[in-house]
């Protein structure tokens, strides 16, 4: 999905300019590794300063700049259908493992986008038909993010230069 994106000059330019996710971003604030040893690819970043890694199984953990990691999806084509279909998902995070207050809170940050970024959900659509992403309800977006930051999370303790253990989302 992400070399999708690279081909795609209009997906990368929405993915970047509407869902913070800029595939042309490659390079994290800090050098970081996993505590496990294994693998770590960035494949975007956002405006905040935040990286996507992929994880040497799959798995996509997200760094923000301020010290916090968590995995996010379970691949790389979820974490794509994540930031489209929850653009809000940094504000949901922290009701996790509840779906519904998850759902709630994704509810009110979404209007607030709303009022800013009127097209939105034009946005969402264009994305979507660009990188051909099927149709997927946002509670079944949630309850996959709410698994990876609970489940998968604390199996990828992301560490910075210092052997620091960054917290979690």
């Amino acid at each position: 999905m992400v070399d999708r994106i690279r081909e795609n000059a209009r997906a990368a330019a929405l993915l970047a300019g509407v869902f913070d996710f800029d595939v042309s971003r490659l390079d994290p604030v800090e050098p970081v590794r996993l505590a496990s040893g294994g693998q770590l690819r960035v494949v975007a970043g956002d405006a905040s300063g935040g990286s996507f890694f992929v994880c040497d199984d799959g798995p996509v953990l997200y760094a923000g700049s301020e010290g916090s990691a968590g995995v996010v999806a379970a691949d790389p084509d979820e974490v794509v259908r994540l930031v489209v279909g929850v653009p809000t998902w940094h504000d949901v995070v922290a009701d996790a493992p509840d779906v519904q207050a998850m759902l709630a809170s994704f509810e009110s940050s979404y209007a607030e986008m709303r009022e800013y970024e009127p097209r939105i959900d034009e946005f969402r659509s264009e994305a979507a038909a660009e990188l051909g992403l099927g149709p997927v309800a946002v509670d079944e977006l949630l309850a996959s993010l709410s698994r990876c930051l609970t489940e998968l999370s604390p199996g990828y303790v992301l560490l910075n230069e210092d052997g620091d253990a960054y917290d979690p989302l």
